[in-house]
């Protein structure tokens, strides 16, 4: 790749544009954590905006327009406005989806303040892109797009022209990481989120039987975290204290959303960053076995309902093997799913040497590798 014209030094400074004033939705914590680490191994300032007022139209003008014309970028946002008063080596932006775009405008001169920007697309569909068009097309002002629907970077680099890299999700490996291997896992079987409903009834019959404990979310509207720290810590405690984590391929039971596409999110890294096994469906897909290339990544279920359970209960009274299995995908994760990782990503794209910061988060993970004697765990390779 040809090296960006602007040139950032080890010494650099980082502008982290954040949305955590505007979105309280509790699917935007583990961006949001991302951006925690990055400023705590950069030299960084992070600019939360929030809106001008409480109260909101019955519709957004700029959303609309933003669909239709380019014209959209004359229509405030209903962000509070800051504009920058210095220079900055690097822009940061994770937006969850295009639609996250629309507050850029709390700050009118990013650009021109900022050498080089970066944006982190964390959901685009493919679908997403023709229905967002001109709101797609503004991130050509980036120098480096991140996305994390593997299917979705070539379009987005064909509407651009600017280079785009997949970047998954990750977790805050010192935060998810547990103190001991050894510890009590009292929950049985852990299901965040979506679900299938034929291994859910099945599995609260199955359960109960055993008097085990199955935890899974029962609310049917997105809740929101007025926290999101508490919310992370809150996951990898639960995480922490799981024998098995269920994780399933993006948007299941969401055809409408993906049209066809297939992807997987920061679910399948969370369960092996808090020392779980990992169970349940994930794509066969060549950049889901390039970040989980060794085999006990995930227990793959059955597509029967019937035989998936039965693999659950067969794991739950083999606990050597489950411990056999934490060991190795706990190593995997320290290894390559912390988001350092994906931050070390953006700026080797762009050939920019890694901070003292990012060094120091390095010998952390290889410290909490050693506390949990890890350290020589081999990882099989995939056959």
């Amino acid at each position: 790749m040809t090296s960006p014209a602007v040139s950032v030094p080890a010494s650099r400074e980082l502008l982290i544009f954040s949305q955590r004033n505007l979105n309280d939705n509790v699917s935007r914590c583990s961006g949001f954590e991302f951006e925690d680490v990055i400023a705590e191994i950069e030299t960084a300032q992070l600019i939360a905006p929030r809106r001008a007022k409480e109260h909101r139209l019955p519709y957004n003008p700029r959303r609309w327009l933003s669909k239709r014309t380019e014209l959209f970028r004359h229509w405030p946002s209903g962000v509070r406005k800051t504009r920058l008063d210095r220079d900055y080596d690097l822009f940061f932006c994770d937006a969850q989806k295009p639609q996250e775009l629309l507050a850029l405008d709390a700050i009118p001169n990013w650009r021109e303040r900022c050498g080089l920007a970066i944006c982190v697309l964390e959901e685009v569909w493919i679908s997403d892109l023709e229905r967002h068009m001109p709101l797609v097309r503004t991130l050509a002002d980036f120098d480096l797009i991140g996305c994390a629907f593997a299917e979705t970077c070539e379009a987005l680099q064909r509407i651009t022209g600017k280079p785009v890299i997949h970047l998954p999700g990750a977790a805050d490996m010192v935060r998810f990481a547990p103190e001991s291997l050894t510890a009590d896992r009292p929950i049985d079987v852990y299901c965040m989120g979506r679900r299938r409903p034929e291994i859910h009834d099945r599995l609260l019959k199955v359960i109960k039987e055993r008097a085990g404990f199955y935890l899974y979310d029962s609310a049917t509207k997105p809740p929101i975290a007025a926290d999101h720290k508490v919310h992370r810590d809150l996951l990898a405690n639960l995480v922490q204290h799981s024998k098995l984590f269920m994780v399933d391929i993006a948007k299941i039971g969401h055809a409408d959303q993906k049209r066809g596409n297939v992807a997987w999110g920061p679910r399948h890294v969370e369960g092996i960053a808090g020392g779980a096994a990992q169970i349940g469906y994930a794509p066969e897909s060549e950049d889901y076995r390039r970040y989980f290339d060794w085999p006990d990544s995930v227990v793959r279920l059955s597509e029967d309902p019937d035989e998936a359970i039965t693999q659950i209960i067969a794991l739950l009274d083999n606990p050597t093997e489950l411990d056999r299995m934490r060991r190795i995908n706990l190593a995997g994760a320290l290894a390559k799913h912390d988001w350092l990782h994906r931050w070390a990503q953006l700026l080797d794209h762009l050939n920019i040497p890694h901070s003292e910061g990012m060094a120091k988060r390095a010998e952390t993970l290889l410290q909490i590798s050693a506390r949990l004697s890890l350290a020589d765990q081999q990882i099989p390779a995939a056959e």
